[in-house]
């Protein structure tokens, strides 16, 4: 016969567990998985989209809205890689008007194909013009935006001084690739070029100042056996460190063969 006290310790421990069981299982302050802001004036697309073009063409980058608030803006911007951190204002429209800004925004135009339609029209688009752009609607109280990526078409390939490996600082690289009628590859491009076959020993600049090499097949001359992919030396002294680099042009003549 158990007494009183032993009665009264199991009742306290069944207490306990009970509200540390429904502490555990509710908690007001605790936070909610975060969910996908709905877009209220701009139609977002059903899947991402990507927008491919060679030098010289004119494309649209499409933005439609789904409803108009009583007074908005128009904000297109250009974004450039997140190591480089910048963001490019092309153009800002209202009803009305429309102010174009910098290089890009004087080949930029709205499209207008209907009330509702705020696309970009790009035309003559350049090497540079690749990357990802954010059409951007401003009202003061709901500002949302989605964004769209133009492709720009082309090949990518290694280049070296004729004064032999590892000669070109950053400047000198991206000088070397516009004198073969292309820019410093972006990472993505050289990503790109590596899933397509790409495979070469010798590192080199690309556009954001970093240094890489693309690696197919892994070999002991190749910086050992380490797993395919996009090897990377990081951010390098643009004065100072020399490499070779990694060109990106809308044409090619000739053709480019891997080497060790």
């Amino acid at each position: 016969m158990t007494s009183f006290k032993e009665n009264f310790v199991w009742i306290l421990l069944i207490t306990l567990c009970f509200f540390s069981h429904s502490s555990a299982s509710y908690n007001p302050h605790r936070a909610e998985p975060a969910t996908p802001k709905k877009l209220l004036y701009l139609l977002e697309p059903p899947v991402q989209v990507e927008v491919a073009g060679r030098r010289g063409d004119n494309v649209t980058l499409p933005c439609i809205l789904r409803t108009k608030p009583n007074h908005y803006k128009i904000k297109w911007t250009k974004l450039e890689s997140e190591h480089m951190g910048q963001q490019n204002v092309i153009m800002i429209s209202n009803a009305n008007a429309f102010k174009p800004y910098g290089h890009v925004g004087q080949r930029a135009s709205l499209q207008r194909a209907h009330t509702m339609d705020a696309s970009l029209l790009l035309s003559n688009v350049e090497l540079g013009d690749d990357g990802r752009y954010r059409c951007e609607l401003i009202n003061g109280i709901e500002d949302e935006n989605i964004v769209i990526t133009l492709r720009i078409e082309g090949v990518v390939f290694p280049y070296q001084s004729e004064r032999g490996r590892y000669k070109f600082n950053f400047h000198e690289a991206k000088q070397a690739c516009a004198e073969q009628d292309g820019i410093l590859s972006t990472y993505n491009q050289l990503y790109r070029a590596w899933t397509e076959g790409l495979d070469w020993c010798n590192a080199g600049w690309i556009y954001d100042g970093t240094v890489h090499y693309p690696v197919v097949h892994p070999r002991p001359v190749c910086g050992g056996e380490l797993p395919a992919g996009i090897r990377s030396y990081g951010p390098k002294d643009k004065n100072h460190d020399r490499f070779d680099a990694f060109c990106f042009t809308s044409q090619i003549s000739g053709k480019v063969e891997n080497k060790l």
